[in-house]
Parts: C-alpha cells; sequence; structure tokens
C-alpha cells in the first residue's frame, strides 16, 4: 500500500482535520459528522462501526455498541438478529489481522464453507461484498472495534485504502472514547507516570516526522538506544506503530498537535 506521499495537499489538509475531530470528539453526533468527511473523501455510501468484547483469541464474545451511519436500519437489526458477526468472515479477518485494511472482496472468495453460506448469500444480496474493514484491538480489556466502509468503488483506487489506513487509529480512540471513556480515562492516569521524559521527549521528535537516526543525532544517544525506547512506548501506549503512538500521545494529552 502507498504511504502518505502519495496523496494530494488537499487530502492531507483534509486527513488532519479528520485527525484533530477524532482527538477531540465529545458526542456521537460528532463522529457522524467525522464520517460525512470520509464519504466526502473517499467513496463509502454504507457505513458501519461497532465495539465488540472478544475472547482471548480475537474472536467476537458479545456485542457492546453499534453506531450505523448509513445502512438501512433493518439490516443491522437483522445482522445482529441472526448473531451474523459471530461468522462474518471479515470480522474475523479484521481481528485477526489487527490493524490491517481487509477488503472484503478478497475475503469473501476464500470463506464458502457451509457454516458461512447463508451469510455470504445474504452479504451479496444487499451489497456488502464489496468494502474496506478494519478492526482495531485494546488487549488489556479485551475491547475491538470494527469499520466497515461499503461500495462498490471504494476498492478500486489505492489511495482509498491510504486514506482509511491513516485514520484507522484515530477512528478507534474516537469510537473508544464515546462507548467506553472511563476505560481511557484511566489509561490516561496511569500512562502519565508510567512514561519517562525521556521516552516522551522520543515522541516529540517522532511527531515532527524525525527517523530514528535523527533522533539519536539530537538526543546524542544511539540509534539502538532510540529503538529501546519506541520499543517501550509501544508497550506503554499499547499501539503498535509510530503514528499510533503519536496519535494516542495525542489523544492523552501527553502531546500537543
Amino acid at each position: 500500500m502507498k504511504d502518505l506521499s502519495s496523496l494530494s495537499k488537499i487530502d492531507l489538509l483534509n486527513l488532519l482535520e479528520i485527525y484533530n475531530s477524532c482527538l477531540r470528539i465529545g458526542h456521537q453526533k460528532e463522529l457522524h459528522e467525522i464520517l460525512k468527511k470520509i464519504q466526502n473523501l473517499i467513496p463509502s455510501s454504507l457505513i458501519a462501526c461497532g465495539l465488540v468484547k472478544i475472547h482471548s483469541f480475537n474472536e467476537v464474545k458479545k456485542t457492546l455498541k453499534i453506531i450505523n451511519h448509513s445502512f438501512p436500519n433493518d439490516l443491522i437489526a437483522f445482522y445482529l438478529k441472526l448473531k451474523y458477526q459471530h461468522v462474518d468472515p471479515v470480522v474475523k479477518t479484521a481481528l485477526r489481522l489487527k490493524g490491517t485494511i481487509v477488503r472484503r472482496t478478497e475475503i469473501f472468495k476464500y470463506f464458502q464453507d457451509k457454516l458461512r453460506y447463508q451469510y455470504i448469500k445474504d452479504a451479496s444480496d444487499i451489497g456488502l461484498l464489496t468494502g474496506l474493514s478494519f478492526g482495531v484491538i485494546k488487549p488489556t480489556v479485551k475491547l475491538a472495534t470494527l469499520f466497515s466502509f461499503c461500495d462498490k468503488e471504494i476498492e478500486k483506487d489505492p489511495r482509498h485504502e491510504t486514506i482509511l489506513k491513516a485514520l484507522m487509529y484515530p477512528l478507534h480512540l474516537a469510537f473508544l472514547h464515546l462507548a467506553q471513556p472511563q476505560i481511557l480515562d484511566r489509561s490516561n492516569k496511569q500512562e502519565q507516570h508510567t512514561l519517562t521524559d525521556r521516552e516522551l521527549e522520543i515522541l516529540k521528535w517522532v511527531k515532527e516526522g524525525k527517523s530514528n537516526w535523527e533522533i539519536s543525532c539530537i538526543l546524542n544517544i544511539s540509534e539502538a538506544t532510540v529503538k529501546f525506547h519506541l520499543k517501550n512506548i509501544f508497550l506503554k501506549l499499547e499501539v503498535q506503530n509510530r503514528c499510533q503512538a503519536v496519535a494516542t500521545a495525542i489523544y492523552k494529552n501527553l502531546l500537543t498537535l
């Protein structure tokens, strides 16, 4: 997948605006406004997101909250009534490949067993076979957010995937804040005490776009030491990469935009 350098300046400005909105979200209606802005960037006629409790092996245990942006409400009710979230191959793959954009057409090619046959047939009937989805997990509390953007045009341009990849973690934080704010509040208090001054200093330079080598030169430490601190930062913030670390730090007021 292409990185952000493949996007136009207008795209990047729009991403920054959405990014900031995600980190400052306060009400559910603001999430709908964010999703509308995403619809202006990429073709995504059907959007829904959910918060689920997961088992230790990243399977859906319980659906805690659904925010339906543009699906017909009866389709969401139908999906939940038949408990399709427990057999949906996109959900299973998104949780297994957490932090990865899942192409729905590719997933449905390989899940044709009898257990999921009826779901796949129904998904085809209502236009759910084409789209991009992702899941992000907060492992310490066994919670995951899932987002699906469905449209027959969305998989045709790599730009659409690049945009969603950039917004994946901010959207996760926004939804988690709306649904379970007390979890993030507890994490915030804990992480303010566990991140060291050196780790915060390194995060500040990561936010500025500096490489490990550049940070090592600025701080007069070895590149291996920078990598060591980043590994600890990722563990403490429960993130997988630099972008997620910066997003989480800004959200928790450890860094400023």
